[in-house]
């Protein structure tokens, strides 16, 4: 790679820092802490990086392919630049964020190749080493805690999808009866058959004829919902729910299983678990997949008004959702292997 800055390690106040000078530049020296390359027999001071610029947000922009994987330069800076660890401040500014990707290569825990980050390497090179494993380990936590996150939102939504459903079967028994008495009381606010002009009414009228008028949407959408067989969908769509659910729950445990594994690897410096090797295949899949199912809206699920809801088709939202996430857990069955996979 070509590389933008010279290095000299430097200790201040009893503490190691790296002092980063441009190449053929005139500009200030940049600081940054050199621990990050540091490791014990646990795991490595830069995973704390790794998993910084593989968060949710950013997660999407790593490309694995062939078993290698990385992220532009640019969004790895971008995601550390900023960043918190244990509370601390990884870097304060883009620049700074810049110069220690550059010095995290330099001491090989990544490469660069152009404009992109190379996080992850292929197992099966023979030269992979702790640092390559333990950037794995850092991936596979990173996913670990996307997937718990996804399954919080999931768990949430179908909540949700529940006490909105159940709230409509207590309405539904006999909301046929009280929509044709309502409709009468409707009509009986008037001289005359039929549903009256609110123009024509008193003020007093014209208020209980708001009211009788959004109880009546409300009961005639109770008896549409029936027609359209929504109960039973929505239903349906929960149980898929359900069982989605547990398959990505037990696939995210052999994910832990792997990061274990991995993480053993690397102090040990043995090689890639072959156990995890699913997990190195589907891994850009799996990222997609868990960037590109988006969080149910709020205010489709949580509205008061029946009638929007309804045409909103709570049915079909509910089974859309239950697809995506059976999309999702089917990608993470293959990531862990069927071998690894206890429901």
């Amino acid at each position: 790679m070509t590389r933008k800055y010279s290095f000299e390690t430097k200790t201040i106040n009893g503490q190691q820092f790296v002092i980063a000078e441009g190449r053929g530049q005139s500009s200030e020296p940049i600081r940054v802490r050199a621990d990050w390359i540091e490791s014990d027999d646990m795991e490595g001071k830069w995973e704390d990086l790794i998993k910084q610029i593989v968060q949710p947000e950013t997660i999407n922009q790593i490309d694995i392919a062939n078993g290698n994987g990385g992220i532009s330069r640019r969004k790895a800076v971008e995601a550390l630049a900023g960043a918190t660890v244990d509370g601390e401040t990884v870097v304060s500014s883009e620049q700074q964020a810049d110069v220690l990707v550059e010095y995290l290569a330099k001491e090989d825990v990544l490469g660069i190749e152009g404009d992109q980050l190379v996080l992850f390497r292929d197992p099966d090179e023979e030269d992979l080493g702790g640092a390559a494993l333990m950037n794995w380990a850092a991936l596979m936590g990173a996913v670990i805690e996307s997937i718990d996150e996804h399954l919080e939102r999931v768990e949430d939504a179908k909540k949700r999808f529940k006490e909105t459903i159940d709230e409509l079967e207590t309405e539904r028994t006999d909301s046929n009866e009280r929509l044709s008495k309502t409709a009468q009381r409707l009509q009986n606010l008037g001289p005359g058959q039929g549903i009256p002009d609110p123009e024509t009414l008193s003020n007093e009228e014209r208020q209980q004829f708001n009211q009788l008028k959004s109880h009546y949407l409300y009961l005639r959408n109770i008896e549409k919902a029936k027609e359209e067989n929504l109960f039973e969908n929505v239903n349906v769509g929960l149980d898929q729910m359900g069982m989605a659910i547990d398959r990505l729950e037990a696939a995210r445990e052999a994910y832990d299983m792997f990061h274990r594994n991995t993480r053993k690897a690397a102090v040990q410096n043995n090689v890639f678990p072959e156990e995890a090797l699913n997990f190195v295949d589907n891994a850009g899949s799996l990222i997609n997949d868990l960037a590109g199912v988006e969080a149910e809206n709020e205010e489709d699920v949580d509205s008061d008004d029946l009638e929007a809801m309804i045409e909103e088709d709570l049915g079909e939202t509910v089974q859309d959702q239950a697809s995506a996430l059976s999309e999702v857990a089917e990608t993470a069955e293959r990531a862990a292997g069927e071998e690894n996979i206890q429901i």
